[in-house]
């Protein structure tokens, strides 16, 4: 069967990877040359209709006469593509570009999360936003295993240690990537056209943790840490601001820390300590893994998502605040008896284009709740805000009149502007639009006080709004 269907290239390789307390994991990936060709030689995935709009898939070109590229939206009409073609490609169309948009995040199979693995995935940047979202038109490059099977907790392994054998394992599953780069390239027929490919590393997503590993970056919530976001040196203490100006760190710097750790490791381990980062190998800086950013390399190639940044971040903090003021009594009850009969009334419209709540729970409740459900039931609560019997709400947060109007223009805007995130947006409009965004983030802080036992807003989570 493999012959018959020339799929022999499709099969894993299990590799054995080092680890630092010399025991050896095993790492099955898959070969990237042959991945990528998978996609590219797959005619009910490679149509017309499938493709970026306004994009030349050959040369990499914004093609004339298209408005969407007057709009961010697609991967290459953001402002990091026309550097990275330049770069890989040269300024003559002899190159066809191929963009990889990497994906990790680890997935469990049990219970408790033993039998866990961290598949690296990637799309390419040619198909457009609905194709990506499908998975006929992802594949897999390799799975990272769970390194902590069977430890527990006498584990005395360092982080700096847990995250250098996670790199090793990353390292192992990009190498056919960074092979691919030293061969110069992928030669093939793409469509009955004969083509030189070159590949490189576009942006890479997944949730915070996964990304704050990938690029050795502490944790950000611990309070204390000196840069709390993973792509910028912004301290604790900027957390808080909603336009802040952001200085971030460079290829050059990771460098020079590394030379520095080699000279002197005292002073290096120190380097990176402020820097807030682990002093380990890094798998995305390896030699020959080409990546979109030159200046900035993988530490601006990470961009925050609104699912876990909003959905299961600032509007859980939104609805904490009110279940703490609102308590456990009778008002807490009868909100939640409101948003029951609001939902109700949601589901029986014949307009489906609403944020989907749950019910489970109360509405301020975040257990047994998605994070994109969250959001539903914030719409919820911005329709009961706007009935008579919702000015419960008004009691129980104790607001002025003054305050209650801040409240209905806050919690509407707040909506508008995760709906607005979405979106494709007027380049020019976006570029503008921080003091907008910042607006709308500091009327949050300034309606739900977080209390003590925690970091207020000096979390990772607004500064990444803003990003």
């Amino acid at each position: 069967m493999e012959k018959a269907f020339s799929i022999e290239s499709m099969k894993p390789i299990y590799g054995r990877v080092k680890l630092t307390d010399n025991s050896l994991a095993t790492v099955p990936v898959f070969d990237a040359t042959a991945m990528i060709l998978s996609l590219l030689h797959d005619p009910t995935l490679m149509l017309p209709e499938n493709f970026a709009a306004g994009y030349d898939i050959f040369t990499g070109a914004e093609l004339e006469g298209y408005e969407c590229n007057d709009r961010y939206g697609e991967v290459h009409t953001g402002d990091a593509w026309a550097k990275a073609l330049r770069w890989h490609c040269g300024s003559n169309v002899q190159y066809m570009p191929i963009a990889l948009i990497l994906f990790g995040d680890k997935s469990h199979t049990d219970l408790h999360g033993l039998l866990s693995v961290e598949p690296v995935s990637f799309t390419l940047s040619i198909f457009n936003v609905a194709s990506r979202n499908l998975p006929q038109f992802w594949r897999l490059l390799g799975y990272i295993p769970n390194l902590s099977a069977g430890k527990g907790e006498a584990n005395r392994m360092s982080a700096k240690d847990k995250i250098q054998d996670e790199h090793n394992c990353l390292s192992f599953v990009l190498k056919s990537l960074r092979e691919i780069d030293e061969r110069g390239g992928i030669r093939t027929t793409v469509m009955g056209r004969d083509v030189h490919i070159k590949v490189w590393v576009h942006f890479i997503i997944g949730d915070t943790e996964g990304n704050n590993k990938w690029l050795g970056h502490y944790p950000g919530n611990n309070h204390g840490i000196m840069c709390p976001y993973r792509n910028c040196q912004c301290s604790f203490d900027d957390m808080c601001k909603t336009n802040p100006k952001c200085i971030y760190t460079t290829l050059e710097e990771m460098t020079e820390a590394q030379r520095l750790l080699r000279s002197n490791k005292e002073r290096g381990l120190a380097q990176y300590k402020v820097m807030s980062r682990y002093p380990i190998i890094n798998a995305l800086m390896q030699p020959g893994l080409a990546l979109s950013d030159q200046v900035y390399g993988s530490y601006r190639m990470t961009p925050p998502e609104l699912l876990h940044t909003s959905g299961a971040g600032l509007i859980l903090y939104m609805f904490r605040v009110i279940a703490d003021k609102f308590g456990a009594g009778l008002l807490h009850s009868e909100l939640d008896t409101q948003h029951v009969r609001m939902m109700t009334s949601l589901r029986r419209q014949s307009e489906r284009d609403f944020p989907r709540g749950a019910t489970r729970n109360g509405i301020v409740d975040g257990t047994k709740c998605q994070a994109s459900e969250q959001r539903g039931n914030l719409f919820s609560l911005a329709c009961i805000a706007n009935t008579t019997d919702g000015l419960i709400l008004k009691e129980g947060l104790k607001m002025t009149e003054e305050q209650w109007k801040k409240f209905h223009w806050f919690i509407k805007q707040y909506l508008a502007l995760e709906e607005w995130f979405h979106s494709a947006n007027d380049k020019e409009e976006v570029r503008k639009s921080r003091p907008k965004i910042a607006k709308v983030l500091k009327m949050m802080q300034d309606l739900f006080p977080r209390g003590e036992g925690t970091n207020g807003y000096n979390i990772p989570k607004i500064g990444a709004m803003m990003h």
